[in-house]
């Protein structure tokens, strides 16, 4: 039976570049951070979205651990901004280290799927420097599979939730996986270099740990939360498997 296999190694190691880091062409932006709240005001740049790679947004800086390449075959570099294809701006950067901007330089930071790749440990340190970048009355929205609800249907029975989430990731060019339950439980651990798993009590005591207000700590849903346009940044295909939390800085 088919199942799918756990996450490939690295493109360098295998000498394919995945389509998700090629662009059209890269311009250089900056290259020498700290990024203060100048730059990113005259970039038009209020936000910052976690994890981006292919999911860049023009109204916001895209970042993610993988850089990217253009077809003259100039590549991002880590801790520099570039203008990708005329439209989005784009750092490659480690999130699990200390974040290349000033103090107080955004109003929002989007994270989709992108907390449960990295330990426990190295995600507060991400939201404390997270909590460092947002001004005032900032917001962080926060996506990431629910251990909540793949629980609650292990303990239910709930074959049709685990069947309904497998069809709908083939649909999207997944490779076919398992639905037995178990199988299904163990995969959001096991699978997709996911390092750890929250509920939203898990996610709460990771922001309190970090120095957010526990008052502040809020669960939405898909593409509802207090700034309409971060919550729209939310993607349709994992929305059945996934919590949605909104911090307030």
């Amino acid at each position: 039976m088919p199942v799918l296999a756990s996450p490939p190694m690295k493109w360098e190691d295998t000498g394919a570049i995945p389509e998700a880091m090629w662009c059209k062409t890269l311009e250089p932006v900056a290259a020498e951070p700290p990024f203060g709240a100048a730059l990113l005001q005259k970039l038009g740049l209020p936000g910052l979205q976690v994890g981006a790679l292919d999911r860049r947004h023009p109204s916001c800086l895209n970042t993610d651990l993988c850089g990217l390449i253009d077809l003259s075959l100039t590549e991002t570099r880590m801790d520099r901004i570039f203008r990708v294809d005329g439209e989005a701006y784009f750092v490659q950067m480690d999130a699990t280290r200390p974040l290349p901007f000033a103090d107080a330089v955004f109003d929002w930071v989007y994270a989709e799927h992108f907390i449960e790749h990295i330990t426990l440990r190295e995600a507060i340190g991400w939201l404390r420097e997270v909590r460092r970048l947002l001004r005032p009355d900032g917001l962080v929205r926060l996506t990431t599979p629910d251990l909540g609800r793949y629980a609650a249907a292990y303990a239910a029975g709930d074959q049709a939730f685990f069947a309904a989430h497998s069809a709908r990731l083939e649909k999207y060019g997944f490779p076919p996986m398992e639905t037995r339950p178990a199988w299904m439980v163990n995969q959001i651990f096991q699978f997709w270099g996911h390092k750890w798993i929250y509920d939203a009590d898990e996610l709460r005591h990771a922001a309190v740990e970090a120095g957010f207000p526990a008052g502040g700590f809020r669960r939405c849903a898909f593409r509802e939360g207090r700034l309409p346009k971060v919550a729209a940044l939310d993607y349709e295909l994992r929305n059945d498997e996934t919590i949605y939390v909104e911090l307030s800085a």
